[in-house]
Parts: C-alpha cells; structure tokens; sequence
C-alpha cells in the first residue's frame, strides 16, 4: 500500500512531518499515539480519542508494551508510514496519555518503542487503528543507559528548544518535566531525569505547533 497519513482537522491539507533529529539527541519518535487493548474489534473511528462512551469504555492502555508483541495503536497526524516501516513510537500510561506527565510512577512507566507497522484494521482521512509488532522498548529510566552522553555548555533548560524551559510542569525527584510556550501556538517539553550521582540528564523532549507534533529521545548532559 501507499504510505498511511492524515489530513490536519484545522486545515483539511496534509504536512510533511520533518524527521530530521536535533544535535545532541539519538533519536525522534511520534508521540500522542493511542496504544490499546483492542484486538481485531476496534471502535469507530468518529469516536472521540478522549471521551468515554457506552461504545469505549477504556481509553489508552496500561498495559506496557512488550517485545514481540503484536499491539493495536491508534494513529493520527503526523503518523506517515508504509507497511512494514521501521519507526519509534512513545508508550505513556493511560493517566499521563490522558493529562500529561505529573508523577514519578507515570515517567518510570513511560517508554519509547520501536515499531514495525504490520496492519491497517481501519483508516479514514485523519485517524487509523493500526497493529504494529514491538521490536524494543526502552523505558524512560534506561534512556541513560542505552545512549551514550552527549554532553553540551548550555544549560538543560536552554538545551534545544527555541526558548529557555523555565516553566515547571512537574517536579517529582527524580524526574521534572519543563517547557515554554508561546501563548499556546508553539509548545516544547523537556523530561530530565537525575541520576543516583546528582547529575541531571535530558531524556525526552516534545516539540508542538500548529502542523508539527515529534518528540526526541537522548541523553544529554551538561558539562
């Protein structure tokens, strides 16, 4: 088949996801994924990612991916695959996938997994369920083992991002999720990750804006 890609719902057009990674991280990967229990049953598609109905009555999955796995996973913009692509996908747990990363259980239940895209069970224009085989999965607290340190003169929260990550989203030892964001229309993350030395590492970071949604993954250290 051709490649699987979505239109924007804001705009009606379709965007080409840049899959270039920045200096000093290892990999990108597709956040806001929609991993599930489902297996050949999927809900409809109009269904709203975000509501429960009598229809879905779970959203998300807790459970964690694992290798060699076949698992169902919702998709949407900016998700552009053909079948058989090799690609990373982010894992959250369903609390965090719902309303964003706030404790250390869900960043510790948090990882990044690679994909091999095996199936389209249903597609429209902006969203498909897709199953996909686990291939690996690296969870947030083994990113610093399995990236070698890059290390850098900035500082972590001016690491990367257009502007300094002075907002604390969450602060729960070890972990701290920082951002900026310009009044809504642009939005970057970043998750650092202290380790048992006191050294702080940037494992994750999200970048959000009108057309593009990409997360990276690293492991970087100031020096």
């Amino acid at each position: 088949m051709s490649v699987l890609k979505f239109k924007c719902k804001c705009c009606d057009s379709y965007h080409d996801l840049k899959k270039t990674v920045p200096e000093g991280f290892s990999g990108w990967s597709y956040p806001g994924m929609e991993w599930s229990d489902f297996t050949d049953e999927v809900p409809p598609l109009s269904q709203e990612r975000w509501r429960i109905t009598e229809e879905v009555t779970k959203i998300g999955s807790d459970n964690i991916p694992r290798a060699g796995e076949i698992r169902t996973v919702r998709v949407q913009l900016p998700f552009e695959e053909e079948i058989g692509g090799k690609f990373f996908m982010d894992y959250l747990p369903v609390s965090a996938y719902l309303d964003g990363l706030e404790t250390a259980d869900q960043f510790e239940r948090s990882a990044v997994v690679k994909c091999r895209f095996i199936q389209v069970i249903s597609s429209d224009e902006y969203n498909a369920w897709i199953k996909v085989e686990v291939l690996e999965v690296i969870m947030f607290p083994e990113l610093i083992n399995t990236f070698s340190e890059f290390k850098t003169n900035e500082s972590l929260e001016d690491f990367g991002t257009g502007c300094s990550c002075t907002d604390i989203d969450a602060d729960d030892a070890p972990w701290e999720l920082i951002s900026w964001n310009a009044q809504g229309d642009v939005y970057e993350s970043k998750v650092i990750y202290t380790d048992t030395t006191g050294i702080r590492h940037i494992v994750w970071m999200n970048f959000e804006d009108f057309f593009t949604h990409i997360s990276y993954f690293g492991n970087i250290v100031q020096e």
